[in-house]
């Protein structure tokens, strides 16, 4: 029975948000939450921007990781200065993790756009219930505890450059690992174990048709380069369609409709690739953004 549950764990023990692998979480609509990506991006749309976000990934997989996120951020009076918050709850088998960091930008008027450096700090709150598993043996004494909670402090560090059309960031939005001994949770440093991910894009085209080409690459010594990208087309400034490849993993559909000058609802799906698509009936992704527009004129819209 231990051996079943660890081989059927191996798979979702790779979408943890801080665990012992140390990857990142998928996100298939990062171009539309930079937040998740990067302290850096806050204030970047120069109005209070909330965005709220849901993924049920692997859709039939039992077990499979289902999360939540919510996004707020603002420039300050300063308006070199911007902060944010950034909450993050998922499930997955028998756990349930929830992450929550401040995040803090400094802005830089730089060749027609701005230069972000940005920091984040927190931690997340990991949570085990043991009860959920159905066993063959129920006197498995490895399994005899009802569960246990760690509480992990992080922090991370990126560096965003954007204008109305153009942006390229990069960070490690964790610099500390953690391992288990004696059943309890060592935080360490280790840069081996440190993610960096890298996004750009631009908008290209006048008038009512647009194209956006984005990426997202993520890098780890440790685990195999993951490589998002994605070509959208932009029909008015109220229609977005497109498509992403996730390199050797899954092909992603995105669609996003632009409701008001303030509220943008955003849909992705994404069919898996190879053999885990026998498995599962792909991963359904929702946004909401919301803009309190008390700064930017609705004539000259934002894309990232």
């Amino acid at each position: 029975m231990r051996k079943l549950l660890i081989i059927l764990s191996l798979p979702l023990l790779l979408f943890t948000d801080a665990g012992s692998q140390h990857l990142f979480p998928v996100y298939s609509q990062y171009m539309l939450n930079g937040l998740a990506l990067n302290p850096a991006y806050a204030g970047s749309r120069d109005v209070f921007n909330i965005t709220i976000g849901y993924r049920n990934q692997w859709v039939g997989f039992d077990g499979a990781p289902v999360s939540q996120t919510l996004s707020a951020h603002t420039p300050m009076k300063n308006e070199n200065v911007a902060l944010g918050i950034f909450l993050h709850n998922e499930q997955i088998d028998v756990r349930n993790n929830t992450s929550l960091y401040l995040n803090y930008a400094y802005r830089i008027p730089v060749a027609g756009g701005r230069l972000s450096l940005g920091l984040k700090a927190g931690g997340i709150n990991r949570n085990m219930n043991w009860s959920r598993l159905s066993l063959h043996d129920p006197g498995d004494v490895v399994f005899s505890d009802p569960g246990s909670s760690d509480m992990l402090p992080n922090f991370g560090f990126g560096i965003y450059y954007y204008t109305s059309r153009f942006f390229l960031g990069a960070s490690v939005p964790f610099f500390l690992s953690d391992s288990t001994r004696n059943s309890k949770a060592v935080l360490y440093h280790d840069m081996s174990n440190y993610n960096y991910l890298i996004s750009g894009g631009f908008v290209a085209g006048r008038g009512p048709f647009k194209v956006k080409p984005s990426f997202l690459l993520k890098y780890s010594e440790k685990n195999p380069l993951q490589l998002d990208a994605n070509l959208s087309f932009i029909l008015a400034d109220l229609i977005w369609i497109g498509a992403s490849y996730r390199l050797e993993d899954s092909m992603v559909g995105l669609f996003k409709i632009q409701i008001s000058d303030r509220l943008r609802i955003g849909y992705t799906y994404d069919y898996s690739l190879g053999q885990l698509n026998k498995f599962n009936n792909g991963s359904h992704e929702i946004t909401l953004i919301y803009d309190f527009r008390f700064r930017v004129n609705v004539v000259n819209p934002r894309y990232f």
